[in-house]
């Protein structure tokens, strides 16, 4: 568990990013690496998918080609999440290892599925000792985004996660006005993460594994949050991506995701105190309408996955992994 929540004495390592650019010098980083059983470490790249037709060619391509191509990286997994365009398609036309989300994983039927359940199902698919999860509605991409995320985990073994920052970011709207008020008030020893909810991230395998999922936008904030809890927030870094451009939620959307996020954190937080939340808080977010002075109530996504190592079936998935 974490030892400390003070942020005076915490420094969330900072990684400028710089150096892992090249590929070849990230294959030759990751061959020079060894599981606790002496098997060569492998990378996973996993990216949540639903209707990015027009966007996920450029996510998956250059992973691909610049990666995979010199073993920096061993798969790229799409989780294709119940797509009614032709992401599917274009995912593995662009070379991606294409996962149906309602036919996948140990649980099948997922109600009110969001982000969070789409990530669960990804890492029980995927191969990875380590696993990178990259969002697939990005308008420009490039693979030193996946190559910064996993450098640092191969040259720090007690680094378990890494998140990334921008420095060009039109956005973060929901990191201001919720994420980081939550982090300063809870989780002090995070209020350094320039970008908390980024959805670009790298993570190992056995720390995932161990992690309750909410099955909804509080997933991102509930991988930092436990983390940290586990394993203490020195076990936490973040690295310098530079810039990201993507499809962009409405304010009714932003409202969901703020919403669902507070619930998650707040409900980990009475946990932790030893009880839970009290029954009368509600779980329905008033949202404007198209019309003016419309206000729409829309459920928030309250459900939660079990850590993966707790389900019976995860031994005998481990063992399948391990020897292939």
């Amino acid at each position: 568990m974490g030892t400390t929540r003070d942020p005076a004495t915490v420094t969330i390592k900072t990684f400028p990013g710089s150096g892992m650019d090249s590929p070849l010098e990230l294959a030759a980083a990751k061959r020079a690496c060894t599981t606790a059983t002496g098997a060569p470490l492998r990378v996973s790249v996993v990216i949540p998918a639903r209707n990015c037709a027009a966007t996920i060619e450029g996510v998956v391509a250059p992973v691909v080609e610049d990666l995979v191509a010199v073993g920096a990286v061993d798969e790229v997994l799409v989780v294709n999440h119940d797509s009614t365009d032709d992401t599917a398609e274009r995912a593995a036309r662009a070379g991606a290892r294409l996962i149906g989300f309602s036919t996948a994983g140990p649980i099948a039927d997922i109600p009110d599925s969001g982000k969070g359940s789409v990530m669960w199902k990804g890492i029980w698919a995927s191969e990875g000792d380590i696993v990178v999860f990259i969002d697939g509605d990005h308008l420009k991409f490039d693979s030193t985004k996946v190559s910064r995320l996993v450098g640092p985990l191969l040259h720090d073994a007690s680094l378990q996660h890494v998140r990334a920052f921008y420095d060009r970011y039109e956005g973060g709207r929901t990191t201001e006005a919720m994420a980081r008020p939550v982090l300063s008030l809870l989780h002090p020893e995070l209020a350094g993460m320039r970008q908390p909810l980024s959805g670009e991230h790298a993570t190992r395998r056995s720390t995932l594994a161990e992690l309750v999922f909410p099955v909804g936008w509080g997933t991102e904030f509930s991988i930092l949050d436990q983390i940290s809890r586990r394993h203490g927030a020195a076990a936490i870094g973040q690295v310098d991506l530079r810039y990201k451009e993507h499809v962009k939620g409405n304010w009714a959307h932003i409202s969901l995701q703020a919403f669902e996020l507070l619930y998650v954190a707040l409900r980990t937080e009475f946990r932790a105190l030893g009880g839970e939340l009290p029954d009368h808080w509600g779980s329905v977010v008033m949202t404007p309408g198209d019309r003016p002075g419309e206000v729409v109530p829309r459920a928030a996504r309250t459900a939660e996955l079990p850590p993966l190592m707790s389900l019976p079936d995860w031994p005998d998935r481990e063992r399948r992994r391990l020897a292939s």
